[in-house]
């Protein structure tokens, strides 16, 4: 089990969180009009992933982790499309999606991490 106070993703999902909430308050939903409902679900299901996966096993942690990469990436198609119909201004566009990459960075990076601990894990009962 994880401590979720330990996890600087988690931290940096949630400010995805607030950046893309503030965004979307002014997303002109006239262009999509489901745009902003997706955009929101897809954002929140982030940090609820990887709280989710910290309570459980390692290969538990890491699948939940995926998922949450997964609707990092969802969340990125939702802000091209926001931004394409000219829905979300290019200032708003940019700050949401700079925060998403990095979250998506140190996804990668913890999903790796979990990897070699685990296989480390495997190795070390086998002798």
């Amino acid at each position: 089990m994880t401590d979720l106070r330990n996890l600087k993703v988690l931290d940096a999902s949630l400010l995805l969180v607030d950046t893309v909430h503030a965004a979307a308050a002014h997303l002109d939903v006239r262009r999509v009009p489901r745009l902003r409902n997706q955009l929101l679900r897809a954002t929140d299901a982030i940090p609820a992933n990887i709280a989710e996966g910290a309570r459980g096993s390692r290969p538990e942690f890491v699948q939940c982790l995926r998922i949450a990469l997964r609707s990092a990436d969802e969340v990125g198609a939702h802000l091209m499309v926001a931004r394409r119909v000219h829905a979300l201004p290019l200032d708003q566009f940019r700050r949401c999606e700079s925060k998403r990459v990095a979250v998506c960075k140190m996804l990668h990076g913890l999903i790796r991490t979990v990897q070699e601990y685990h296989a480390r894990d495997k190795n070390s009962e086998r002798r």
